[in-house]
């Protein structure tokens, strides 16, 4: 009985270690357990705290957010209606140079055509000065012709009588000859063989041409018998280039003009002249 006391007695003594045992561990893990819900509470309220710290950031940020989508509406907007001046601006511009290429035509048309007056004017002038010069030249080749007509005019006055025309026979397809003598001469010459049965054309040469003003002189004037608009033909070594037609007569001279434009290349001094019957 005892000894069934003495292994009840440590039974019972080994439950209380081991339930002491279990109670240490129990606190233990307990403890362990508090200490963790006790740093897991605390980190949970950071988390809270830092959750509340992050929605008020949010908050924020959703404010600032909420401001820059405004500012950048207003941006948006204010570029649009920087775009809309720009492309009014870029249409001004547009239609600026538009003006300004379209000036610059009118301007260049201008200074082209001012050019070409300028040319015209240079031209007109050097050709002014040339005609000047030439006019120059022609009237004193005028008066020279003149003096020369006044001193030929005089030398026939003084030293030459007009005399009867006298004229040798010849064949009908060619003009005649015409040789002119003194009255002495004429005089002398009685015998009917000497005076031909029809008149023949009045013939003359050419003295002076003058191509610049279109005119001619010749050696038969009033004393021949010439009138005003008196016609005759011209003969260049036997050959006929065209008639002439009387405008200005002096005694023993006259000055006629050129009937077409192409005798005015062929005629020259010497040149044989005869009147043209009406």
């Amino acid at each position: 009985m005892n000894r069934e006391g003495k292994v009840f007695i440590i039974i019972l003594v080994l439950l209380v270690i081991i339930e002491f045992f279990i109670a240490g561990g129990s606190f233990y893990f307990y403890q362990k357990e508090k200490e963790k819900s006790t740093a897991l509470q605390e980190t949970l309220d950071d988390v809270k705290t830092r959750f509340k710290l992050a929605e008020t950031k949010l908050e924020e940020t959703k404010k600032q957010l909420a401001l820059t989508e405004a500012k950048l509406e207003d941006s948006k907007n204010q570029l649009d209606m920087l775009n809309n001046e720009l492309n009014k601006e870029k249409k001004s511009k547009e239609e600026v140079l538009n003006n300004l290429n379209e000036l610059k035509s009118i301007i260049e048309e201008k200074e082209a055509k001012e050019k070409a007056i300028k040319d015209d004017l240079d031209r007109a002038q050097k050709e002014a000065n040339r005609l000047r010069a030439k006019l120059k030249s022609v009237e004193q080749e005028r008066d020279d012709l003149e003096k020369k007509l006044k001193e030929m005019e005089l030398v026939q006055k003084k030293n030459v009588e007009l005399g009867e025309i006298v004229v040798e026979k010849q064949s009908v397809t060619e003009p005649s000859e015409v040789k002119v003598a003194s009255k002495k001469e004429s005089k002398k010459q009685t015998t009917p063989a000497s005076v031909p049965s029809e008149k023949p054309p009045l013939e003359g040469k050419v003295l002076v041409v003058n191509k610049d003003y279109n005119f001619v002189v010749i050696n038969l004037g009033l004393q021949q018998g010439i009138k005003i608009n008196d016609l005759f033909s011209v003969y260049h070594k036997e050959k006929y280039i065209g008639d002439i037609k009387v405008e200005k007569l002096h005694e023993s001279m006259a000055a006629a003009g050129f009937v077409s434009a192409q005798i005015k290349d062929k005629i020259s001094e010497g040149d044989k002249v005869v009147l043209k019957l009406q």
